[in-house]
């Protein structure tokens, strides 16, 4: 699973990536994203293993 929090109108987002283990979700990894430009309102999608971010007119591709 890949989380974040709100992050509107920033250029940095936060990813956690988590592992379900033992019956409970767990961290494996934590990055900063850097988009181009501030993300917006309804700048996310995902599917089949992607998560698109747009800041500005760029997508950002991130693998889950």
């Amino acid at each position: 699973m890949l989380l974040t929090h709100r992050f509107h109108n920033r250029p940095d987002v936060p990813l956690s990536r988590a592992e379900f283990a033992d019956g409970a979700w767990v961290i494996t990894a934590q990055e900063k994203l850097r988009l181009p430009e501030p993300a917006g309102m309804r700048c996310v999608q995902g599917r089949d293993g992607v998560l698109w971010l747009r800041g500005g007119d760029t997508w950002t591709r991130v693998d889950v």
